[in-house]
């Protein structure tokens, strides 16, 4: 019942993973409306418990989980993208509303299905993959662990 204010970011990042898996974009209509979205429900959400720190984390924690994407994305330019650094702000505001340990695991799932993933390309003979579902993928899991 908790984890219902997840839902905008459940719907969009599903949405944008299917996106970049097909055409290699991220639409920043859906990013922006999924934030807005989120924002609202963990808005609400803190005023339903009565306390303002999820809002704090979800938004600190975003922003700074983007800030890094954005780090790597300026160091090795081609190996991220901008859509990929709005996806992390979207699902950033899910995960960061759960604490910084969440995050990490997030972080660390992220490497680990990006890595997979490259894995899997390099043996089909290619050598990029879309990142989307990867980051996307990395919370609904971190999100998941984070119930037990």
């Amino acid at each position: 019942m908790a984890y219902l204010f997840l839902i905008p970011s459940a719907i969009a990042g599903i949405m944008i993973a299917y996106t970049d898996m097909r055409t290699r974009r991220v639409p920043r209509i859906i990013v922006v409306v999924g934030s807005v979205l989120q924002l609202l429900a963990v808005v609400a959400w803190c005023l339903w418990s009565h306390s303002w720190m999820p809002l704090v984390g979800s938004v600190g924690l975003a922003m700074a989980s983007a800030l890094v994407q954005l780090a790597l994305a300026l160091v090795r330019p081609g190996a991220l993208g901008f859509g990929d650094v709005t996806c992390t702000l979207l699902m950033g505001l899910a995960v960061g509303c759960l604490g910084v340990e969440t995050v990490a695991m997030w972080w660390l799932f992220m490497g680990l299905f990006g890595l997979a993933m490259l894995g899997i390309q390099r043996g089909r003979g290619r050598d990029s993959i879309p990142f989307a579902p990867a980051i996307v993928l990395a919370a609904f899991a971190a999100i998941a662990l984070s119930a037990f």
